[in-house]
């Protein structure tokens, strides 16, 4: 019988969207041996069908069934019985002890295509709530961050979430400089990330990512790989820092929007303070009904009378409460998710319209910098504003068109295409 590692290896395949690495990994598991068994993890359920038809393995899926029998209930049972299976994200993330226990006892491989949201600062418990339970010693924390529930009566009520949290170690508090409770984080249980012989995260700039920010604040080590297509074969590569790639073709597909001397107006305006178009000034923009449809009109004039392309050419985005509000005339069903990831449904957009600027929460900033995990906050924006914008048909060697009017964002994505990030 095969004995599990003293140690998981991490695997971090940082390459550019659109390089191999998803079939890199389609290679990798069609060539393992027999033996070898995988959990391959992927944000959309179009990407699990394309593993189950491209990899010759009897992956499965789990499935709720008419009984009442749960998808995590069934992947529980397809780990018991050592099958491949293929899930998303959405399902990975609802992990319990059961399954890490069943993980222990087998010997899988875990690839998991895009990183996850594995902190989450806790909207639900108030400040008020946090510093109500600490004052009455309901909870406490530990040196390194650990909520404890002490309270051993309580069986049910307002607080069984944080209580169940608590007890099985996945919930986290940010203090402030006086002690006092800020704010509560779930973090995904990383003993899940132990119990597996190999992980492979494919992804690209990990470094400004959230998950790189996790790993480290669990101590978990980490090795980086690139990937490289040898005479039509995606093979795994000595790692290129994004920092020495060369970006030249892509710099040469993006033209991004800027106004010339006939222009009535110049749309990118709207963005030129450094807070503009991110959460906290579009949530003062939108409450002026002037503003909002000057925002949508810029859009519109962008797409149809600036690129002169039909709808069907074109993607756009903001923050999710603010789509109804910002929404250009013509673009209700072209709306793509501001963190979207690891999809081709939109690989024929070739117009882009970008209303965003990402900050990271300071709450969270400050949660991760008070345990020694710091966060590049201008990586982490430009990493994200590539990942949306590549899953347009950049990807497919394309040219597209982008308006990008927040003056913070547009210079993030000039600076990376000319190798200054």
């Amino acid at each position: 019988m095969l004995k599990k590692p003293v140690k998981t290896k991490i695997n971090i395949i940082d390459s550019i969207m659109g390089s191999g690495k998803t079939s890199w990994a389609i290679r990798y598991m069609k060539n393992a041996p027999a033996y070898q068994k995988f959990i391959y993890i992927t944000p959309f359920t179009n990407e699990v069908e394309r593993v189950i038809t491209s990899v010759d393995r009897n992956f499965k899926q789990p499935q709720a069934n008419c009984k009442g029998k749960t998808k995590l209930e069934d992947i529980k049972r397809l780990l018991a019985e050592g099958e491949n299976i293929v899930s998303t994200h959405s399902l990975f993330r609802r992990i319990d002890q059961e399954i890490i226990d069943l993980l222990d006892m087998e010997n899988y491989t875990l690839i998991l295509d895009e990183v996850m949201n594995v902190v989450e600062q806790m909207d639900e418990i108030s400040r008020d709530d946090l510093k109500m339970l600490y004052d009455k010693q309901i909870i406490e924390v530990d040196k390194k961050g650990f909520v404890q529930w002490k309270q051993s009566d309580y069986s049910e009520g307002f607080f069984e979430g944080v209580r169940n949290l608590a007890n099985s170690g996945n919930l986290m508090m940010y203090e402030d400089e006086k002690g006092e409770p800020v704010a509560a984080y779930w973090t995904f249980p990383v003993e899940t990330f132990k119990s597996f012989n190999d992980i492979f995260i494919l992804t690209y700039m990990f470094n400004g990512q959230m998950q790189r920010a996790y790993f480290d604040l669990f101590r978990q080590e980490y090795v980086y790989y690139s990937v490289s297509n040898y005479n039509g074969e995606y093979k795994l590569s000595e790692y290129v820092s994004y920092g020495n790639e060369d970006r030249s073709k892509i710099k040469e597909l993006i033209n991004i929007y800027y106004p010339n001397v006939r222009d009535k107006k110049d749309m990118n305006k709207a963005g030129n303070k450094t807070s503009s178009f991110s959460v906290s000034d579009l949530k003062r923009k939108t409450k002026s009904t002037e503003t909002k449809k000057l925002i949508k009109n810029h859009g519109y004039n962008f797409y149809r009378h600036k690129c002169k392309v039909s709808t069907e050419e074109v993607m756009w985005t903001t923050f999710k409460q603010f789509e109804k509000s910002l929404m250009p005339t013509g673009l209700k069903e072209h709306f793509v998710s501001v963190n979207a990831r690891a999809t081709n449904e939109f690989q024929h957009k070739s117009t882009c319209i970008y209303l965003a600027n990402i900050y990271l929460n300071p709450i969270t900033k400050n949660f991760f910098s008070k345990q020694g995990v710091e966060i590049k906050e201008d990586l982490y924006a430009v990493s994200e504003l590539l990942q949306w914008i590549f899953r347009s048909r950049i990807r497919t060697g394309q040219s597209i068109d982008v308006f990008i009017p927040s003056k913070r964002m547009r210079t993030l994505l000039e600076k990376y295409l000319d190798n200054k990030i």
